[in-house]
């Protein structure tokens, strides 16, 4: 449960810039170490946390992005929104696979895809993609770490 709660909270909207991924690259890997989780289990339970939270964003995005554009605040930086739209709209795939990726813009790129209209059947299966690309990632961390912890205990 708490490697589903990590994963969640790690990408959640607001919160998950202040949630290191190292906690959940950590856990993991205690977990698998002990034998308490198996890789699989870890990889396909944080995936899954992940996506929910993905999903989350988006359509946060999409509910209060009119709200959040029109907003005074927002108006001053017209511009720069209108830009980041023609990059979703130009690159939102590679947008959607790298913001899965990064560890700075994970929790914002969902929400700035629904705010910027992405399509959400493609933001669905998009996501689903990263989601495996960066649960096999954290599965390879996790071996890797094991490997280490194998040799000092």
């Amino acid at each position: 449960m708490m490697i589903f709660t990590l994963a969640f909270l790690e990408a959640c909207p607001g919160i998950g810039l202040f949630i290191s991924g190292a906690f959940l690259l950590s856990l993991a890997s205690v977990l698998y170490h002990q034998e308490v989780l198996s890789l699989s289990m870890i990889s396909g339970v944080a995936i899954f946390g992940a996506f929910l939270s993905d999903q989350l964003g988006f359509y946060l995005g999409r509910g209060l992005g009119v709200g959040l554009v029109q907003a005074d605040w927002m108006q001053a930086h017209g511009e720069r929104l209108s830009r980041a739209r023609a990059f979703i709209q130009r690159y939102g795939a590679l947008a959607v696979i790298a913001g899965r990726l990064a560890t700075m813009v994970r929790s914002i790129i969902p929400m700035t895809m629904g705010i910027a209209g992405f399509s959400r059947w493609k933001f669905l299966v998009l996501d689903v993609v990263a989601c495996c690309i960066w649960g096999s990632g954290l599965a390879g961390l996790v071996l890797g770490l094991d490997s280490l912890l194998g040799r000092w205990f």
